[in-house]
């Protein structure tokens, strides 16, 4: 058996392959219920107040995850060891892990007892420790419950029947899979030459981003020519949960159209990763309110019949290489020439990076990311320093 999770920052995923581990376990005490809880926007991540033992905790909402708890909250909590799972992160670097069961822990008012959680030193990760979280909430925690989140009133709504929320548009069945039940989609895709693709997605709330795609789905798509490449070159775009991977071969994408949901999607930028899984990520809240109904296996997209994504076609990728930022892909030709993958990055305006946690650098990055135009100082393997104008 096979359970998909992941975390993301820059792209952070990871498979769980468990032979005793049933995450298909627990239940709310309440029948019915209807349950509304405000949240923290943290990097773009939802951070959800949650109770165990009445004390307060802050765990991340991700339903592309089952439930993790930090090592300092197993700790604190004096729960049992179950059994061990082997954790295979995006960069296929395997690592056992211990699984306990919290006996009961509060969202709001409503009760979930019995819930197995993966085990994990969150406070030591150099990327996951920015967020202040104690565990992530999961898809195996939600798998019998309603799920409604809303951008604009951060707030999500828990509850039993979809006639408490009432949607506004029809919705599109999911599949479930694993004992984890990962929820996956349908994202379909309409090319400049008219053809249609469908590639099957997991619909997963730790994700940035709007969507990527799996090699697996490029290699299914690449004969009938829907995706427009944009750049390809060999670098590194994921920090795995163990760290860095392996240098590979990634593509830049556009697309004429995606449908999900029954919504139009233009402008949609894509990059190819090295996983099995496609995934779509929390900028869809961008455009509208997301209700997921595990109960009846559907999900609603609010969006508008046509969207078109604000999305800028990025020059490079930074990443964290050995403790390192430095750039990890460059996507533009007129750029590959002043910087490769692995040079360090050594200021970004007048941000000294080596004087900077990563937490800093991680807010850093999100301030940079809507600038039409920063300077950038980086150190290439030759030890020399070489300073470049970034123009989006």
């Amino acid at each position: 058996m096979k359970l998909y999770f992941t975390f993301i920052y820059l792209f952070i995923a990871l498979k769980v392959i468990s032979q005793n581990v049933n995450f298909d376990k627990g239940s709310v005490s309440e029948k019915k219920y209807y349950e509304e809880v405000s949240f923290d926007l943290v990097f773009d991540k939802i951070i959800i107040p949650v109770t165990i033992n009445n004390k307060t905790y802050r765990f991340l909402l991700d339903t592309g995850a089952p439930n993790v708890i930090s090592k300092k909250l197993f700790d604190e909590l004096k729960t049992e060891k179950k059994n061990k799972v082997i954790v295979n992160d995006a960069n296929n670097i395997d690592q056992s892990l211990i699984t306990t069961e919290i006996s009961s822990l509060k969202i709001g008012a409503l009760t979930f007892t019995n819930q197995i959680a993966i085990v994990y030193d969150l406070a030591n990760h150099n990327v996951l420790s920015c967020f202040g979280i104690d565990g992530f909430i999961g898809s195996n925690l939600l798998r019998n419950s309603i799920l409604k989140i809303s951008s604009k009133e951060n707030k999500i709504i828990l509850t039993n029947t979809i006639k408490n929320i009432n949607p506004q548009k029809k919705p599109t069945k999911i599949k479930l899979i694993g004992s984890q039940k990962a929820p996956y989609i349908e994202f379909d895709f309409i090319g400049k030459n008219k053809v249609e693709v469908t590639d099957m997605v997991l619909i997963d709330t730790g994700m940035s981003g709007f969507y990527e795609m799996s090699n697996r789905a490029y290699k299914m798509f690449e004969e009938h020519h829907v995706f427009d490449v944009l750049g390809s070159n060999i670098g590194v775009t994921t920090i795995g949960l163990f760290g860095a991977g392996k240098s590979s071969e990634q593509k830049l994408m556009q697309v004429e159209t995606g449908i999900l949901n029954n919504s139009a999607i233009k402008n949609l930028i894509l990059t190819t990763v090295e996983d099995t899984n496609s995934r779509i990520g929390l900028d869809f809240l961008k455009y509208g309110d997301f209700i997921l109904d595990f109960n009846k296996e559907n999900a609603y997209f609010e969006f508008a019949d046509n969207v078109t994504l604000q999305t800028k076609i990025p020059k490079y990728h930074a990443t964290v290489i050995e403790n390192k930022y430095v750039i990890g892909i460059v996507w533009d030709k007129n750029y590959a020439e002043k910087m490769s993958l692995g040079d360090e990055i050594i200021r970004i305006e007048d941000h000294i990076i080596n004087e900077m946690t990563f937490c800093q650098i991680l807010e850093l990055k999100t301030q940079i990311k809507d600038l039409k135009n920063y300077e950038i100082e980086i150190k290439n393997k030759e030890n020399k320093n070489n300073i470049i104008q970034i123009e989006n």
